[in-house]
């Protein structure tokens, strides 16, 4: 059965479709050209991004703190392009203004982390405990540093995985720079038999170790009896080379101890597992 409207009803219609009418007369074309100004903007900073990455100027930059000046003026672009959506809107700037400092108590709890965060990279920009191309730990990730952005630092690991660190924590943590120095010393422990002469012994791995290519022929070799446990005798063996060939070194002294001490019949331990019968009653 068909409705009709009574007459205060098709009043109601008329003034809503007349408030309708007067906004999209009004404030219709300064939403499609917010709309529009938003959709460029946003396509042109990332044009811009890209010409500046690959701009002479930005090489020029510390490799150090060049993530975090493109993190910046990345964030400068697109707060521009927001700020002048909203003015094509109509919006007084003055009550933008007034609206952001009375939100700014909300804002800086809300954003409290990644302020710290901010914080954390502007101490690592100024103290520069470690470079973009250093190998570092900390927080239980090591990997190679690959940039240092305005709120995190992203490593790459050994076996190819990235790793996103804040830089607020980072900051404030114990890390390890493995590559701040250009040497670095290779530490092994071999063990043999306890009952093995010990003079021999040093002796033997003191030949191996000083054969090393990857060693540094002006640093000397270090060869010391360490202690006795675990059912055999330790020998502590150190050697110095480029950090760059730290990891050749390492494997090739551990293949070598291991041959040298086998070809002159010293004898290394084996896994001993001790078994106890119980005896009845």
């Amino acid at each position: 059965m068909p409705v009709f409207l009574t007459a205060e009803g098709s009043e109601r219609v008329s003034h809503l479709l007349t408030i309708l009418s007067e906004f999209c007369v009004n404030y219709g074309l300064k939403l499609i050209g917010a709309i529009a100004v938003l959709i460029i903007g946003c396509w042109l900073v990332r044009i811009i991004m890209k010409l500046i990455n690959k701009s002479r100027w930005v090489k020029k930059i510390d490799k150090d703190i060049r993530g975090f000046v493109t993190s910046t003026l990345k964030v400068i672009l697109y707060a521009l392009v927001l700020v002048t959506v909203i003015a094509i809107m109509g919006v007084p700037m003055a009550s933008i203004i007034a609206v952001i400092a009375s939100c700014g108590v909300a804002i800086g709890l809300a954003l409290q982390g990644s302020l710290s965060n901010l914080a954390g990279g502007l101490m690592l920009i100024i103290f520069k405990p470690f470079h973009v191309g250093d190998y570092i730990s900390a927080n239980g990730y090591e990997g190679m540093v690959e940039e240092i952005g305005i709120f995190c630092t992203t490593l790459r690991t050994i076996d190819n995985r990235r790793v996103v660190l804040p830089n607020a924590g980072l900051s404030n943590t114990t890390m390890v720079n493995s590559t701040h120095y250009d040497t670095r010393r290779v530490d092994h422990i071999f063990k043999t038999e306890p009952d093995e002469d010990s003079e021999k012994v040093v002796a033997v791995l003191t030949e191996m170790a000083e054969a090393e290519k990857n060693r540094l022929p002006n640093m000397p070799v270090e060869v010391r009896f360490d202690s006795f446990g675990e059912g055999c005798a330790k020998y502590q063996v150190r050697v110095w080379c480029l950090t760059t060939e730290y990891w050749d070194l390492y494997y090739a002294l551990l293949k070598d101890g291991k041959l040298a001490l086998a070809q002159n019949g010293i004898k290394t331990p084996l896994p001993k597992v001790e078994v106890h019968e119980a005896k009845g009653e």
